[in-house]
């Protein structure tokens, strides 16, 4: 598994030009009222903040579904950010009752430039990837709530 592992990392920055910083398994949030999201790899590399999502059936929901499989693929979702486009982040406090009492997989979310215009993201993530920390170091003005 690790060697599939290190195969992928090295087949990514291959195909981005990119070299990886930090990466986790984290949530995009579609709206910032969603209770649910979207399950994907959260990257930041030395160029740009991606999150890429690919579908895949789990072991658990493929016992529930017909034996018969839709033709219909299923869509992968990317977003790619340059961190020169980056406005700000937007990311809970650290501190020890926030990590005691708040959620596990505390929410982000990222406003940036694109060219449609300005966008804002919401994401989740381990904040013991050291992903986030990153990031906030990375991105040229950021912000911190409680």
């Amino acid at each position: 598994m690790d060697d599939e592992a290190a195969e992928f990392w090295s087949a990514f920055e291959s195909e981005t030009g990119e070299k990886v910083e930090a990466r986790s398994m984290g949530e995009m949030y579609q709206t910032s009222s969603s209770d649910s999201g979207l399950w994907g790899l959260l990257v930041l590399t030395d160029k740009s903040f991606r999150f890429k999502h690919m579908p895949s059936d789990n072991w658990l929901s493929s016992i529930f579904k017909k034996t018969s499989r839709s033709s219909k693929p299923k869509e992968t979702h990317d977003i790619v950010v340059p961190r020169g486009d980056i406005i700000s982040i937007n990311a809970p406090k650290g501190g020890f009752l926030a990590r005691l009492f708040g959620p596990a997989f505390p929410h982000f979310t990222i406003a940036f430039h694109d060219a449609e215009g300005e966008k804002l993201h919401s994401f989740s993530v381990d904040p013991g990837s050291g992903l986030l920390a990153a990031l906030m170091k990375a991105a040229p003005a950021t912000e911190t709530r409680n």
